[in-house]
């Protein structure tokens, strides 16, 4: 039997799988707490010693801070964050999505979608990944517009539009129009005022701190992070999850997904909270994140992850994903 069919085969027991999906408040505390520890350590830095350099330092770890949001926000999304729910809804809105101008309840949909389609054509998620290998040529461009800024306002152009609800709530770079929009300037304000208080409330909670350290400007670099290198490091971290894996159309995620060795750098930046186990994620999606370095183990022992659906660290991923032009 060869690995691939020998993963086809592959089950968890339902002890295997009872383990693996505890949740913890205390665990899912800690993971919060890291990512607003790298966002205090970040902003420090600039405060303590505002130089160029500790700025462009500063703006690199803020950015993968908020990338360490966006997946607090991912595993919130799938009521693994907290064992509370109560407590998974809140955190997972107010200390994790809305700072970064997302919603919870509009990802949760979105991304729901993205584990219910998995490895058919109607996975909206298929559209970032369905066309790599690449060439460099084609990774450059797609790389200038990202850290020209060109990717960064066109997603909060068009986030501002999904919280008027005036398109539908879709992370893929798709413009669909909301059939169900309200119409009209009092009733599109009414729309964005509901939808934007939160991110206003935290986002201002953000630049008073800044502002009584007697540093309020410094509330530009978390702006700059946003829309430059999160950009990129999304993009990085998306290909890494599902482009050129073993069958990107098959059901078992074994097959459409990928498991990235990572390291410490790698995860800081690209996959915070353990998010380079892609594929252990798409196979116990209620997993918590902690979780996935168990199930990676399993894996592991039962010699059940293809050789093409793993890769150590991003470099190597980039390269399977990026090629020069005469190789496609």
């Amino acid at each position: 039997m060869n690995q691939q069919e020998q993963a086809t085969q592959f089950k968890l027991s339902s002890e295997q799988r009872a383990t693996l999906n505890q949740k913890s408040n205390w665990l899912g505390t800690w993971s919060v707490v890291k990512s607003w520890m790298l966002i205090i350590f970040a902003f420090g830095l600039s405060i303590i010693f505002p130089n160029p350099i500790s700025f462009l330092i500063t703006i690199v770890l803020l950015a993968g801070a908020q990338v360490g949001l966006a997946i607090l926000m991912h595993d919130a999304s799938h009521r693994a964050l907290f064992a509370s729910p109560r407590v998974n809804e809140w955190v997972g809105e107010w200390l994790c999505a809305k700072p970064i101008f997302q919603s919870l309840e509009g990802y949760r949909s979105y991304h729901m979608a993205h584990h219910r389609l998995a490895g058919t054509i109607e996975d909206p998620d298929l559209v970032m990944t369905k066309n790599y290998p690449i060439s460099k040529a084609s990774f450059r461009r797609k790389i200038l517009r990202d850290i020209s800024g060109v990717s960064g306002i066109k997603t909060y152009v068009g986030l501002t539009l999904m919280h008027a609800e005036q398109l539908k709530y879709m992370l893929n770079g798709q413009v669909i129009q909301n059939p169900n929009a309200p119409r009209g300037f009092t009733a599109i304000s009414k729309t964005l005022v509901k939808n934007l208080y939160a991110f206003i409330l935290t986002n201002l909670v953000i630049f008073a701190v800044l502002w009584a350290l007697h540093a309020p400007w410094i509330y530009l670099l978390w702006i700059i992070a946003q829309v430059f290198p999160f950009q990129v490091f999304l993009r990085i971290r998306q290909i890494a999850d599902h482009a050129v894996v073993p069958d990107s159309l098959s059901k078992n995620p074994l097959l459409h997904a990928r498991s990235t060795t990572a390291a410490w750098w790698e995860k800081m930046l690209f996959a915070p909270h353990h998010e380079h186990y892609h594929l252990e994620h798409h196979l116990v999606p209620t997993a918590p994140s902690w979780n996935l370095v168990k199930l990676h183990k399993i894996l592991v022992e039962a010699n059940a992850l293809p050789e093409g659906s793993q890769s150590n660290g991003y470099a190597a991923v980039l390269r399977k994903a990026v090629l020069p032009k005469t190789a496609l």
